[in-house]
């Protein structure tokens, strides 16, 4: 399908993918790894997830956060009329859309950004990679399902080092390595990307979210979503190695579990959340996990993932 076909698609108000059939039981809980995790529940919470600050910003906010720190890149909010993108040449990079105007985080300590990790993932058969992450609750990083179940490298991940706030060589909250995961079987047991999500659980000995605080969670009605303007930051390999990068755009199409936009994004950047600022306020509204043209695109934060991402932040205090 190309840009034109879309946006036809847009005009004509289509908002769900009516036509794919779901997946049973696509967004139930599966864990892996080297600790035992909670039994799967129902969560009913129907308002956004708090966010706080973390200790290193002192006491945590309602809703989020602290603002307008020195360093910190300006984040973009509000809302467009959603305009047809325009055409990708063909010799333009995969999943960069035109110039590249991603810019460099360079006060990695500055809330949100300090909620950001850069990820080093060891698969079950020894291969490495890298990824991105985000806190969400004290022990709990958000990221793709495709970071922590690698379905082309045996399985589960053998264990992923998390760096919050990572700037180069700088790792000025240190690590930790989860060995611990949850997705859905979505994921897992169809390789769906529509269910590409999963978080990694931190030792009890590493409660990072204390520190660097996290972002809310909110999951936004289409009207809400399409023609939003979001944030997204992560670590992406084609920079110089640990560096995080931001980018924002107008989300372009919705369906009833994607998000799609023109957002800047390389390979590394998988699990970047992509967040709403406005007045004030931050919360993720998908995971992005797929690169490609015309669009860019993430896992929407619908009702079950968002039920999931609060039931396993809950389960690890």
């Amino acid at each position: 399908m190309n840009s034109k076909e879309l946006w036809e698609m847009i005009e004509k108000g289509i908002q769900e993918d009516t036509n794919k059939p779901p997946i049973l039981d696509g967004h139930d809980d599966v864990s892996g790894g080297s600790e035992t995790g909670p039994a799967p529940e129902t969560d009913t919470l129907t308002k956004p997830e708090l966010g706080g600050s973390g200790e290193a910003g002192g006491e945590a906010e309602t809703y989020t956060e602290v603002g307008g720190e020195a360093g910190a890149v300006t984040e973009v909010q509000g809302f467009v009329e959603a305009g047809p993108p325009g055409p990708t040449p063909e010799t333009a990079q995969e999943i960069v859309h035109g110039a590249d105007d991603r810019v460099l985080v360079s006060g990695t300590t500055v809330y949100p950004w300090r909620t950001i990790c850069h990820l080093e993932i060891t698969a079950p058969n020894g291969k490495t990679y890298i990824g991105t992450g985000a806190t969400i609750g004290p022990r709990v990083v958000l990221t793709a399902g495709h970071c922590v179940y690698l379905h082309g490298d045996g399985g589960w991940a053998r264990s992923i080092r998390v760096i919050a706030g990572r700037n180069g060589n700088g790792m000025p909250y240190g690590d930790a390595v989860g060995t611990f995961y949850h997705s859905v079987k979505g994921w897992t047991d169809s390789h769906d990307s529509d269910y590409d999500y999963g978080v990694i659980v931190l030792p009890t000995s590493k409660k990072l979210g204390n520190t660097v605080g996290w972002m809310g969670l909110a999951n936004l009605s289409f009207t809400s979503l399409l023609g939003l303007r979001v944030n997204s930051s992560g670590y992406p390999g084609d920079k110089p190695y640990g560096t995080q990068w931001w980018n924002a755009n107008v989300i372009l199409y919705v369906t009833g579990r994607r998000l799609y936009y023109q957002i800047d994004t390389m390979g590394g950047q998988s699990g970047s959340p992509v967040w709403r600022y406005k007045d004030g306020q931050r919360h993720i509204i998908g995971v992005h996990t797929t690169g490609g043209s015309p669009f860019n695109g993430a896992t929407r934060l619908c009702e079950p993932v968002f039920n999931n991402l609060v039931m396993w932040k809950n389960a690890y205090p």
